[in-house]
């Protein structure tokens, strides 16, 4: 018998009442994953609804053997885990990642092409996901530990990263677009910066930041150098940020077209899910319509 001292208590969680634990492969489950957080999203594969939204905020998370056992405590308390999931789609918050090209990308070369742009440690994983939207895929590490504790439990997860879901869901809506825009996905400790201009992406990157004023610095570094003015660009933030936040009040004062963005018009919510903030959890969400 496992013994769970300290269960872990979710910052949210949004159940719809529908949703029975005995049913077999009446549901999907997508599961995003990195140092700062755990979210759960459950969609219901007979109406579409995302039925069930729970997060859980991790704090100070340094070491992969502690992710590895908050993430398995997290499966063995959480009662929404008992479902007999019919497919399960892991998502992997990490820095780990590089977008290449088909032309350039040569399979058998994935560990080398990643390389080139970030440091692998041994028990790191190298997987690809291709891009719907554009002609390119995305090379990402995942850690074996942290595959081998989600694939104990569902053996048949299809991992990707994250990035991959952000960059497919903020093209295909601007696929219609002509105007250049900007996405800012806000995580707890890092965050992305998107621009993408007809259709393409021009810019992808994630930078680290501890203060409102890291995240204002990189922005307008970016901008200066897109030669992008702050007075005509519109910028859409995204990721759980209120607007209370001193990130959103400081980026208000110098980027006169800010505003909030919405999770994905296509999908479907329950109505427990109204009550939150329209941009939150914005990268779950899209990772729907890119499996």
């Amino acid at each position: 018998m496992t013994l769970i001292i300290n269960k872990p208590k979710p910052a949210i969680s949004h159940i719809d009442e529908s949703i029975s634990l005995e049913s077999s492969a009446q549901y999907d489950l997508y599961l995003e994953l990195g140092f700062d957080a755990m979210t759960i999203c459950v969609v219901d594969v007979n109406t579409g609804f995302s039925s069930a939204l729970v997060h859980y905020q991790f704090q100070k998370i340094s070491s992969l053997e502690a992710l590895c056992d908050k993430t398995e405590s997290i499966f063995a308390t959480n009662d929404i885990f008992k479902i007999n999931f019919r497919k399960v789609h892991c998502s992997i918050i990490n820095q780990k990642s590089t977008l290449v090209p088909v032309p350039v990308f040569e399979k058998g070369k994935e560990a080398l092409l990643l390389g080139l742009n970030c440091s692998l440690d041994n028990d790191d994983l190298v997987l690809i996901n291709r891009f719907k939207q554009m002609d390119a895929v995305n090379i990402f590490a995942i850690p074996i530990p942290i595959r081998k504790v989600i694939q104990s439990h569902f053996p048949l997860a299809e991992f990707h990263h994250y990035s991959t879901a952000l960059i497919e869901n903020t093209l295909l809506e601007n696929k219609m677009g002509q105007e250049k825009n900007v996405v800012l996905n806000i995580h707890p400790s890092h965050f992305e910066i998107l621009i993408i201009s007809q259709k393409t992406l021009l810019f992808y990157n994630t930078f680290n930041y501890s203060s409102a004023e890291d995240v204002l610095y990189y922005l307008l570094f970016v901008f200066e150098q897109f030669n992008i003015s702050t007075d005509t660009i519109k910028v859409k933030v995204t990721g759980e940020l209120d607007k209370h936040s001193s990130i959103y009040t400081l980026l208000y004062k110098y980027v006169r077209n800010i505003n909030f963005g919405h999770r994905p018009a296509s999908l479907k919510y329950c109505s427990k899910l109204e009550s939150l903030p329209k941009h939150f959890y914005y990268s779950i969400y899209s990772l729907q319509l890119c499996v």
